[in-house]
């Protein structure tokens, strides 16, 4: 349960990080976003290794995590910042 813990608190802090550079990098990170097909952008969040940005072509911002998840490796996560214009 602690560690579930940690993990809402750190992606709480992650979330807040980065909503301002997705706020200036003019993407649209409504909740209806989500759902769009396009290029979505994400905040890769690493472990052992520097963090960093990504996008990724999916037909929702789900199908666009899972396959940029596959590629980043299991030492990172990607969080979704929004649909990249």
């Amino acid at each position: 349960m602690k560690k579930f813990a940690r993990f809402v608190a750190l992606a709480a802090v992650v979330s807040m990080s980065v909503a301002p550079a997705a706020m200036a990098a003019g993407i649209d990170s409504s909740w209806d976003a989500m759902g769009k097909s396009g290029n979505h952008q994400f905040y890769v969040w690493c472990t052992g290794k520097a963090d960093s940005t990504a996008t990724e072509q999916g037909s929702n911002a789900k199908d666009a995590q899972t396959k940029l998840a596959a590629k980043v490796g299991n030492t990172c996560w990607p969080v979704w910042q929004g649909l990249a214009g």
